[in-house]
């Protein structure tokens, strides 16, 4: 075996020729040529930048940046309204030209794709999104679980998990948040949105593998001993084989009412809405006698297990990930929307006491409980949440693959590329907002680290006259995000609970601004993000917690 002494030597020599230092640096330009040739290929004519780190490309700058909002700022004023982003490979376009975006938004001439492996090798292409014949039904049937009578019967369950979880916090008198909103999206998605209710199977062990499950989702799609990607993907088959007993039944329930519709997606739809209609029936039937009422049982996972047989996707494998699925959506949307909105309540003294203000009103006209209606009347609240998703998207925006030709002013892009429409840029160069100053970094209206007072004014979305016109945090058009309502009542629930008894203060004011990962999502520096939660001398009523 070669001693290492002897290999350090070896190449201390080879390095020390000029010549061959030569040699090898040549080799070095050609290979990037050549890689850069196959990046770019026949594209020199659409917008830059055309060469960028191999394989990762932009995901470098991604990785590394703190400010979102600036670096797709500065891309806009260097390349205009369409430029290039290289992600693991993947050539996507920017594009912030609003005219051109209402027929992608539309589905029309593009499709809703996720194109990153890692994702779609953990999730699984079962085209909920991508093909119209499954989106149509699939999405009937969330909006019936999520919104309208479906989302006024999940506030008693979202109430009481939120409950518990703050009565814990209230006891420790402080809260961690980024911990406790993944703690409360895990809980919230499990128990009560994707009505995961196990007869065998240890919550706590299901949780910790579903942490290891998303951990993997974003990252490199290489296989690697000890890597988040390979820890992920063992994680979904002991998922699957624990779950497989638990959604036989549910399996079976589904193929048979798959046959008694014709094998028709519509058909099974309507049946699975009306079905829901007779259970309400039913329900109301039973509080009239004084008896206990039991609520629907449509969830996010029937919904997912319809698409699933729609596609195809009917073997009894496939139904285990309509919890994971099911899971994933509705807790990632949740932690990270929580944990920044959190954040930056608790950074304005000014906004958290607008906000009890409100929750006082409330409880005047409505008394203590938060019920559906005392809860629609709290726009101050809501504006808070849009004002910090507004600022702090959660999400990355979305991808289209297109399937005809998009013009973008003079810029026009061929079938078969992607289009991305980036919502911290769209904000930036919202016309209600931005004065279309490109001198500057950040515009003052997003530029919350140095003008965060004057960056962060909920009261802009309570007139017509300030409301922003871009708001693409949960999406747009026909993909805009179906549970979006859920998102909100899942944010003032529980805004709601800790306002009406705390005042929040960060143990490190400049937490968000200390934030190193902020893409896919904001990532706090450990220790950054604690919470005191000081008692009010005057607090409201909290149906659920007893202090």
């Amino acid at each position: 075996m070669l001693e290492p002494e002897l290999a350090v030597a070896g190449l201390r020599g080879l390095l020390s020729d000029p010549r061959i230092v030569g040699t090898l640096f040549a080799a070095l330009i050609a290979a990037l040529a050549v890689w850069a040739s196959g990046i770019v290929g026949t594209k020199l004519h659409l917008p830059g930048p055309y060469i960028t780190w191999p394989f990762l490309g932009d995901a470098v700058e991604l990785g590394i940046t703190s400010d979102l909002s600036r670096l797709m700022f500065s891309r806009f004023k260097k390349y205009g309204r369409v430029f290039r982003l290289n992600l693991l490979g993947h050539t996507a376009f920017v594009v912030s030209d609003e005219a051109a975006l209402r027929g992608v938004l539309s589905d029309d001439g593009a499709i809703a794709t996720i194109p990153f492996r890692a994702f779609s090798d953990l999730m699984g292409e079962y085209g909920t999104q991508s093909v119209k014949e499954i989106h149509g039904p699939w999405r009937k049937l969330i909006m019936a679980a999520v919104n309208g009578r479906g989302l006024s019967e999940l506030v008693p369950g979202v109430a009481g998990v939120m409950a518990r979880h703050v009565a814990g916090w209230a006891q420790a008198g402080r809260v961690e948040l980024f911990q406790a909103s993944h703690a409360m999206g895990l809980d919230l998605s499990t128990d009560v949105i994707a009505n995961v209710h196990f007869t065998a199977l240890d919550r706590g062990w299901f949780k910790q593998q579903m942490r290891t499950f998303t951990a993997g989702m974003w990252g490199l799609p290489v296989r690697l001993p000890g890597s988040d990607y390979s820890a992920a993907l063992a994680a979904k088959e002991r998922l699957i084989a624990a779950l497989m007993p638990e959604m036989r039944d549910a399996h079976a329930a589904m193929l048979k009412r798959w046959e008694a519709a014709g094998r028709s997606g519509p058909a099974l739809a309507a049946a699975l809405l009306e079905e829901q209609e007779r259970q309400r029936e039913a329900a109301r039937e039973a509080e009239a006698r004084g008896q206990k009422a039991t609520p629907p049982d449509l969830s996010i996972k029937e919904a997912m297990l319809t698409a699933y047989f729609i596609g195809g996707h009917t073997a009894l494998r496939d139904a285990p990930m309509t919890i994971l699925n099911a899971v994933v959506a509705a807790a990632d949307t949740t932690r990270f929307s929580l944990f920044t909105f959190w954040a930056m309540v608790a950074m304005s003294t000014r906004v958290q006491e607008e906000i009890f203000g409100e929750q006082q009103r409330v409880v005047a006209a409505h008394g203590p409980e938060l019920t559906p209606a005392a809860l629609s009347s709290m726009p101050y609240l809501e504006a808070c949440f849009k004002e910090a998703m507004r600022l702090l998207p959660t999400g990355g925006g979305a991808v289209r693959h297109l399937t005809k030709e998009l013009k973008a002013g003079s810029v026009t892009l061929p079938a078969g590329e992607w289009v991305w429409y980036h919502p911290h840029l769209m904000h930036c160069i919202d016309p209600v907002l931005w004065d279309g100053d490109t001198s500057v970094d950040v515009p003052a209206h997003m530029d919350w680290r140095n003008n965060f007072e004057g960056a962060f004014r909920p009261e802009r979305w309570l007139s017509e006259e300030t409301k922003p016109k871009y708001y693409f945090t949960f999406g747009s058009g026909v993909h805009l995000c179906a549970g979006v309502n859920l998102v909100y009542l899942e944010a003032k629930l529980v805004m709601a609970m800790l306002v009406r008894r705390f005042r929040l203060r960060l143990s490190a004011p400049d937490m968000l601004a200390r934030c190193t990962r902020v893409f896919p999502f904001m990532q706090p520096v450990p220790g950054t993000d604690k919470v005191e939660l000081l008692p009010r001398e005057q607090p409201l009523p909290v149906p659920g917690i007893d202090l």
